[in-house]
């Protein structure tokens, strides 16, 4: 039985909901752990964080009934919503897509990546699917052939990197990175400006993609760079109780200052309007609701 707690009321406390992440050292995690914190202070309710490899395999779990809710980003929900009977609490914050060489690599722009050893994310992540857009869309209007793509968890790619086993990695997740950051400080890392395949990766996908910086000096660069923003939701089963969708609706508005990782220079969509911008996802009825209420 859920229990909501009302204002001024000791929090009650309820079954725990499972919540799909990310690996280790990403944003999903990092954000997860934010809001178990903050949803077992206002709430009384416990969140089991579930360590996977991101979006894909987040919306398999949703889908199979293993976890309540799932951090997915945007593209990579709206082909699973409808047929998985799948919907959203709302909009949380933006990732960006970032491509990482060596700081001496001789890789200067994106149709450089053509024939390269490039890591597009681990298997079953929204990174992974990211950056297979981007590649059919963007090298063809470059003019240029595709570079050999592999799967690796983050971890594995910043390693293969500095070793020299890989090229180049894509990553998809908020900025800066702390296990990004880590490893820049050991091995120098330079972010690849891919301005010229935002243009194609957006007319080939048109409302899934921003146009978005990465700012100066995350992980030590000294120059902003293009890239990609993907929005990302906090999705859930279209049978998630009633109340637990209330109250997670609370704790993003209310506890919001607290969602945030520290040092985080992202965007973040935890406001009222734009929490509910959740594209061709529907947002859970109830989360419909109880941000109506808000909004009077």
């Amino acid at each position: 039985m859920w229990a909501l707690a009302l204002a001024g009321c000791a929090p009650e406390r309820t079954r725990a909901l499972a919540l799909a992440c990310g690996e280790p050292g990403g944003a999903y995690l990092q954000f997860g752990e934010l809001l178990a914190d903050a949803l077992a202070a206002r709430a009384g309710t416990s969140l089991d964080l579930r360590v996977t490899h991101g979006s894909a395999e987040n919306l398999e779990m949703l889908a199979n009934g293993d976890v309540d809710l799932g951090l997915s980003l945007a593209d990579t929900a709206n082909e699973s919503a409808e047929p998985h009977d799948l919907a959203a609490i709302g909009r949380v914050y933006q990732n960006y897509l970032q491509c990482l060489v060596l700081a001496t690599s001789d890789i200067a722009s994106f149709a450089d990546l053509a024939g390269r050893r490039v890591s597009i994310g681990a298997p079953g992540s929204g990174s992974s699917r990211t950056t297979r857009r981007l590649l059919e869309a963007a090298l063809p209007a470059a003019g240029v052939g595709a570079p050999q793509a592999t799967e690796l968890e983050l971890a594995a790619a910043l390693r293969a990197l500095s070793e020299g086993g890989i090229d180049a990695l894509f990553w998809s997740g908020g900025i800066p990175t702390p296990e990004i950051t880590a490893a820049a400080s050991a091995h120098p890392l330079r972010v690849l400006d891919l301005g010229e395949a935002v243009a194609p990766l957006r007319a080939a996908h048109p409302r899934e993609y921003l146009d978005a910086r990465i700012p100066a000096g995350v992980y030590g660069t000294t120059r902003s760079t293009a890239t990609v923003g993907i929005s990302n939701l906090l999705m859930c089963r279209a049978d998630l109780a009633r109340d637990a969708a209330r109250a997670l609706v609370d704790v993003l508005v209310v506890d919001a200052t607290r969602l945030v990782p520290s040092g985080s220079v992202g965007l973040q969509y935890l406001a009222l309007d734009t929490l509910i911008d959740t594209g061709d996802v529907p947002l859970h009825p109830a989360a419909m609701e109880r941000y109506r209420e808000r909004y009077r």
